[in-house]
């Protein structure tokens, strides 16, 4: 078999576009350059080649596996052969061999080696193609024939090519004449590259898996031909262009989310179509990719300078087509959605504020900032924990809980919020972190989540702040006709576990540990008015507290004597003083008051079974002699009768704040909770009621 039948677009460039054989125009001045007709003969070899590597692959890519033998192997002959020749292309027409002085000299060795070089593997692609033409016409295979014959005319145009460089004296004359016709052709490739070199000089004027609708431009039948085919493969909707005027028609009246572009094309280039398309406001962000058979490194610089997502050369890799198609794809998309994103981010964002306002307004008076922030920064909290040390500071009302007993429910609560919302502001005024609210106990972290070195001082800062604070408090409870109250405050030092505890449904910013515990015991000691704290907390905080006394305990759960400190103060940056302890005013009674008491071993009570009388009695406090010595410090329940053993209550609490004798048992009570039916009794004794 010999020629073939040539598909359209094929016949087309056979009839306009020959290599050298209209080499002049006789109205062009002047040769045309040894650059442009190396890149003139690099596109018109190379597009025949892109044709036939392109429609073998497409054709092995459609055989069902295993598929028939002669026919695969054929084909991969035809492959195999086609990438051979392009190699040997790219070797002859390596734009380095441009050099100025030797463009003849390059030419006639160009001629040379194509005379022996390509004459077996292009005799091999036409001969197989020749071999399954005539197999598929007989096996009646009408599929593959049209795209058989693509290859078949591909590889006889590439011939023609091939002798037409061979005739050396034409390109020859194309150099040396001073007014020789450029071949239209050849002027495409001439004013493409000149369109290169003026664009470059007004650079500073330039800025810049789904179904897609893609736009290619080439006014090469076969290569609009595979680009079509194999993007159709891929889900894409393509339209064709045949030159640039008619795509940026196309552009205007459609909507197509990429556009494949050649450079070299009849009335506008490549890179005026690229330029016209950035310097539109409307179609500036529609992706294009630049695919050519120039490979000038300058060429691919200056198309992405203009805004080009990409750069291919012909012949194109089907793979690498595919991904940068993709990539580009998936810019637009993410382009296309720049609008409706920005609109729903401006949504979010209000409803981000709103709920960060909500987060502020209801934690903000119960949290530190830092745990705000962690939850606004991060959008919630997750289970985690990390060990560190940290100053704990725990502060409860005495005598709270059987206050509220006796109250209303609403003043129950109104009570506290007074108390918590003067406490809180003032946490916060000093860095702490709230964790949580018992009651009317508050545990408090310094050093969690933010680490600061000067914690242990701001935790006593806020501790003898919180004290001062407490004649406001009571001054407000008073004016609502509340009972006053008292606050006792416990401060430790210590490694803890602190972090963020509980489930996915619920959880909360916890510490835990031992050191926690051992607070919980300290402040378990005080008496309204009182700060105790710890050996560990005394070291870090310095020569800058000012120290009552110290007193050794053995709270429970520990092996030895624990010595703890109540503070009166703090110097240094804070200047901060508890009141002068008043000289107790002793009332030594005629007769005893007779008593029953009971130690509440860590908030248990057990049975009321010790009997003692007040012999003495002040502000608040007691003389008690007694059968019994009870621990410094201990917590007492206390029944109290009156000279004719009449019960007045048994719901009287107090604290163990000295012993004055052992043998026999004598020691001092500071009451923590008094009744009013106690506070009535015992004013009668002191002439005033109890404040």
């Amino acid at each position: 078999m010999s020629t073939t039948e040539s598909d359209p677009g094929q016949t087309e460039n056979q009839e306009t576009t020959p290599a050298v054989q209209r080499v002049s125009d006789p109205e062009a001045k002047g040769g045309q350059t040894p650059e442009a007709v190396w890149a003139h003969l690099r596109h018109e070899l190379r597009t025949p080649l892109n044709a036939i590597i392109g429609y073998s692959e497409m054709l092995l890519g459609d055989v069902d596996d295993p598929g028939p033998a002669d026919y695969v192997s054929d084909l991969n002959q035809i492959l195999s052969a086609g990438q051979q020749l392009l190699e040997i292309i790219n070797d002859l027409l390596d734009p380095n061999q441009v050099a100025s002085g030797d463009a003849v000299f390059n030419l006639e060795s160009l001629v040379a080696n194509l005379h022996y070089k390509v004459r077996i593997p292009l005799n091999s692609i036409i001969g197989f193609s020749e071999i399954l033409l005539e197999n598929a016409a007989e096996q009646g295979q009408i599929d593959i024939i049209a795209d058989l014959k693509k290859i078949h005319s591909a590889a006889e145009l590439f011939l023609s090519r091939v002798n037409e460089i061979v005739d050396s004296s034409k390109l020859d004359a194309g150099l040396k004449a001073s007014g020789p016709e450029i071949a239209e052709r050849s002027s495409l490739v001439h004013r493409a590259l000149s369109s290169l070199r003026e664009l470059a000089q007004d650079s500073a004027a330039v800025t810049g898996g789904e179904s897609c609708s893609i736009l290619v431009v080439d006014d090469n039948g076969i290569n609009r031909d595979l680009l079509s085919r194999y993007l159709e493969r891929q889900g894409h909707t393509v339209q064709v262009a045949d030159n640039g005027r008619k795509a940026l028609e196309m552009i205007a009246t459609g909507a197509f989310d990429l556009v494949l572009l050649d450079i070299m094309m009849p009335e506008l280039d490549g890179y005026e179509v690229l330029q016209h398309l950035k310097h539109s406001e409307t179609w500036r962000d529609l992706p294009v990719i630049m695919i050519s058979a120039l490979d000038e490194i300058d060429s691919a610089v200056r198309c992405i300078e203009l805004g080009a997502e990409d750069y291919l050369r012909k012949p194109f890799n089907p793979v690498l087509l595919r991904a940068r198609v993709q990539a580009c794809l998936g810019k637009k998309r993410l382009r296309d959605l720049g609008v409706e994103q920005q609109r729903k981010l401006q949504e979010l964002n209000a409803a981000l504020e709103l709920r960060n306002r909500f987060i502020r307004e209801t934690f903000g008076s119960y949290l530190s900032d830092e745990i705000v922030d962690t939850i606004l920064k991060k959008g919630g909290l997750k289970i985690g924990g990390e060990k560190r040390r940290a100053t704990i500071l725990m502060a409860d009302l005495r005598g709270f809980t059987s206050l509220s007993e006796r109250l209303p429910a609403g003043d129950v609560v109104a009570m506290l919020n007074i108390y918590l919302e003067t406490m809180t502001e003032i946490i916060q005024k000093y860095q702490g972190t709230i964790d949580e609210f018992i009651g009317d106990g508050i545990l408090v972290i310094f050093g969690a989540p933010v680490l600061r070195p000067d914690d242990p001082r701001r935790a006593v800062a806020c501790a003898v702040e919180m004290q001062l604070a407490m004649t406001s408090v009571n001054e407000r409870n008073r004016r609502a006709g509340y009972p006053e109250v008292a606050l006792g405050v416990g401060i430790n030092t210590g490694e803890v576990v602190v972090g963020n505890i509980g489930s996915q449904k619920r959880i909360k910013y916890a510490v835990v540990g031992r050191a926690v515990n051992l607070t919980a015991r300290i402040e378990s000691y005080t008496v309204g008015g009182q700060i105790f704290i710890s050996e560990s907390t005394l070291s870090e905080c310095g020569d800058i507290l000012w120290i009552d006394r110290a007193m050794k305990v053995m709270p429970k759960g520990i092996n030895k004597p624990l010595t703890i400190h109540e503070v009166g103060g703090i110097a240094g940056d804070f200047q901060l003083f508890l009141p002068p302890k008043k000289e107790i005013a002793w009332i030594e009674l005629m007769q005893g008051i007779p008593v029953l008491f009971t130690v509440v071993d860590w908030k248990h009570t057990g049975e009321l079974g010790h009997g003692g009388a007040i012999t003495k009695i002040a502000h608040n406090m007691v003389e008690i002699h007694s059968k019994v010595l009870p621990s410094p410090l201990a917590n007492l329940r206390i029944s109290l009768y009156d000279p004719d053993d009449h019960e007045i209550t048994d719901d009287l609490y107090g604290k163990v704040v000295a012993r004055l004798s052992e043998a026999p048992p004598v020691f001092l009570v500071h009451f923590t909770s008094v009744p009013p039916e106690a506070e009535a009794f015992l004013a009668k004794f002191l002439g005033a009621v109890l404040n």
